[in-house]
């Protein structure tokens, strides 16, 4: 017997975080997928970085608070929220280190920034002040519920999805501004902000900006795991 992919999902230490972005949820999604998830706390060094690489078939680096600004090489936004240095520091050497070895990532919501930035590109810090247009992406219903449409572009996102629009959930304040050089944008929401970027010639290498892990139900939200958890399966991961 086959075993399963294994999945490496990022966490925090913060109890913040635990209540606010429930590890359950994408433990329950990656295991509803097919996938064998494990956690991965804040690591210190790039030797560990490797040897965790080397544990795991795909990479899903999950929601939580701010990137500091500070290591993206910016001042700070009055608007900026709750951040922790040693797990962005963390997710932004796994994240490069999972680039070059082309291991299947799904960055979701902060795992979207998080993506961007590793790769060379750039986020807004609050997109209230630097992009004025934008709607409340902050829902004030809860987070199981849609809040807006996502216009699907012509992508690998489409392709997993089967969809060229779809209604979801949005918990941030912060977004993707600069694209990385090698990717693309494959969906946006109705006032012009970021909701995906895929890098291009990838077989699975996506981010979205909602929380798919908090609308398990919907199919489109299922279809990222599933085709995480696929790629990996595909790539001879097992």
């Amino acid at each position: 017997m086959l075993k399963k992919p294994v999945i490496g999902i990022t966490v925090a230490h913060c109890q913040e975080e635990l209540n606010t972005f429930p590890r359950e949820n994408y433990v329950y999604c990656i295991k509803r997928a097919g996938g064998f998830p494990i956690l991965i706390p804040p690591l210190d060094d790039p030797g560990t970085a490797l040897e965790t690489l080397d544990l795991i078939d795909g990479l899903l680096l999950s929601g939580g608070g701010d990137i500091s600004p500070f290591v993206m090489g910016e001042n700070p936004e009055r608007r900026i929220g709750g951040c922790l240095p040693a797990r962005d520091l963390s997710e932004l050497r796994l994240t490069r280190l999972a680039l070059r070895k082309n291991i299947p990532i799904l960055g979701i919501c902060r795992g979207i920034q998080i993506l961007a930035v590793a790769a060379g590109g750039r986020i807004f810090q609050d997109i209230k002040r630097q992009f004025p247009r934008s709607f409340l992406h902050k829902q004030t219903a809860p987070r199981q519920y849609p809040w807006h449409d996502v216009e699907i572009l012509e992508s690998r996102l489409i392709q997993v999805l089967t969809a060229e629009s779809i209604g979801v959930n949005s918990l941030h304040h912060q977004a993707v501004e600069k694209v990385p050089e090698g990717f693309r944008v494959n969906a946006l929401a109705g006032d012009g902000i970021i909701e995906g970027i895929e890098k291009i010639g990838a077989e699975f290498c996506l981010g979205v900006q909602w929380h798919p892990e908090s609308m398990p139900e919907a199919e489109h939200s299922m279809a990222l795991f599933k085709g995480l958890v696929t790629a990996c399966s595909y790539f001879g991961c097992e």
